[in-house]
Parts: structure tokens; C-alpha cells; sequence
């Protein structure tokens, strides 16, 4: 494992989730720890070759490829773990997350460890700014992909966890997982401001196109959207939205805990949906029924 550097004291590990690495003193910062001990494991060894000790980790957000590794580092370490306020305590109580995809207690199929991570405390909130390894990282508000997602940001670079996603990756997994539309929207809208020059994501490699990004995630985010409305050219059930918001985006095939991710996405639209005064929501003979409004 090698620590790719960015711009300045911003590094990265590549991996399936990306994690971020702020040096500077001596000292290291995580930012995210991946999902479980054995990506996080090499960083550490990685930051040990280069002389450095590992003073923090900072969570963008409580979902389990982000925190997994947590506890190891702090077994390792002793590190203080930071996390986002509410973000915080599912971070510290990560059976939360199975529980709110499925609503009840999860069965084994849905209680995977990409979806329940090993809990940890949290020692510190994120909030503002903070000064570690004699620099000063920017707290950067990025909610809507889950309920208070932050980005944290050096001179040079923003570590934007997943308020944006690798576009051969939304074509691949076409339902970005959004907990509310809305406020991703304002996040998207929010980005192009970054006054930083290069951009990396737990899902995307460093990049100088912000813009590009952007876009990508925008497109994807407003076609779901159309295609959850797209479905309610009648009065449906919420199993029934899912069923074909899935087929008319090309989803044929998931597994529990995909399903799980989808229909919540697609519930998120919904919601929105309603907010914003285009649908209805109701039940009717102990069904839950949505209808588009005049």
C-alpha cells in the first residue's frame, strides 16, 4: 500500500473506498477509515514507513465503507475519532444503520458488514474548522447523501466522501443512495464554490474537474427522479414504485442489501416529490398510495 500524494500535505490511498490521509509534523490524519480492518491496516503501515503517527480520524459520514475500520485504527492507535453531529452517534451505534434500511431488527441477509460496521466511540464533533498536524482543515457541510455528511478540506484539496460519485460507477449502480434529495441538490449547487483545486471522493480518483463531476451527479440524480415520477402515471404502491423505477432504469437484479439501498433511494424521491408538491401520499385499504397531483 502506498499513500498517493494530491497537493501539498493531502495524500490518498486508493481502494474500493478511498481513504484520505492529511500529514504534516509528523503527524497523520485519516480521513475515513474504509470498511474494515484489512484496507485500513495497510494505511497505517503506510504512514508508519513515512515517519509519521496517526493523531485523528474524521469521519465524513456514519455509513459502514466510511467507519469500518474505526475501531482497529483506535485499538492501534489510540486515536480520537471526529464525526459529524447526529452522523455521530450512528458512528458509535452502528446497528442503527441495518435498522433504518429495514425498519425492524435485520436478519442476516440484510446484517452484512457493508451495512454494519463494527461501532466505535467518537470522541469529538465535527463542526468549523479544526487545527491538527499544524494545519488548519475546512469542515464542509455536504448533507443529503446521508442525513449530515461533511467534506473536509486542506488549502489545496476537499475530501468530499460521497456527495459525489465516479460517473462509470453511476452508470454501473444507476440509483445514487440518498437519504434527502433536496438537500443533496443544494450540496450539488454548493460545490462548484470550493475555492480548493483538486477533489477527491471515497468513489472517485483525484480530479481537477469539479464541474464535470458535478454535472454527472446531477444528471443521474434528476433522471432517477424522473423515473420514480414516471411511474405514478397511476396511483401505485410503494413496492410497486421501487419494482419499476429499478426496470426503467436497468436494474434487474439485487440482493437484499441492494434492494434495500434502492428502495430507499427511491423512497427519498418520493419524499421529495411530495415536499415539493408534485405527488400525494395517502393509504388506502391499509395500502400506502401515492398519486400525482393535478
Amino acid at each position: 500500500m502506498t499513500l498517493d500524494q494530491i497537493a501539498g500535505a493531502a495524500y490518498y490511498a486508493s481502494g474500493r473506498v478511498n481513504i484520505g490521509v492529511v500529514m504534516g509534523e509528523g503527524q497523520a490524519v485519516l480521513i475515513d477509515t474504509g470498511l474494515d480492518e484489512g484496507g485500513v491496516r495497510k494505511v497505517l503501515q503506510a504512514i508508519e514507513q513515512a515517519g509519521a503517527r496517526v493523531v485523528a480520524v474524521l469521519n465524513t459520514h456514519a455509513h459502514a465503507d466510511h467507519c469500518g475500520g474505526n475501531a482497529f485504527v483506535r485499538k492501534r492507535t489510540g486515536a480520537p475519532i471526529y464525526a459529524p453531529p447526529v452522523e455521530a452517534a450512528l458512528v458509535q451505534s452502528t446497528q442503527l444503520e441495518p435498522f433504518t434500511l429495514f425498519g425492524a431488527a435485520p436478519f442476516p441477509d440484510v446484517d452484512t458488514k457493508w451495512l454494519h460496521a463494527a461501532p466505535s466511540p467518537v470522541d469529538h464533533l465535527l463542526e468549523g474548522s479544526l487545527e491538527l498536524c499544524g494545519l488548519t482543515l475546512e469542515i464542509i457541510p455536504t448533507p443529503g447523501h446521508s442525513i449530515n455528511q461533511v467534506g473536509i478540506a486542506t488549502t489545496d484539496v476537499a475530501f468530499l466522501g460521497d456527495a459525489l460519485v465516479a460517473p462509470e460507477l453511476l452508470e454501473r449502480y444507476p440509483i445514487q443512495y440518498c437519504y434527502d434529495v433536496l438537500a443533496h441538490r443544494r450540496t450539488l449547487a454548493s460545490l462548484p464554490n470550493l475555492r480548493q483545486t483538486w477533489f477527491v471522493g471515497a468513489h472517485f480518483r483525484p480530479t481537477r474537474d469539479l464541474e464535470g463531476l458535478v454535472a454527472a451527479n446531477r444528471r443521474n440524480l434528476e433522471r432517477t427522479a424522473d423515473a420514480v415520477l414516471g411511474t405514478l402515471s397511476s396511483p401505485a404502491g410503494t413496492e410497486e414504485v421501487v419494482a419499476h423505477t429499478t426496470e426503467a432504469l436497468g436494474i434487474f437484479f439485487m440482493d437484499p442489501p441492494a434492494y434495500l439501498l434502492n428502495a430507499a433511494a427511491v423512497k427519498a424521491h418520493l419524499s421529495a416529490h411530495v415536499r415539493e408538491g408534485r405527488i400525494g401520499f395517502e393509504i388506502q385499504d391499509r395500502r400506502p398510495i401515492w398519486r400525482r397531483l393535478p
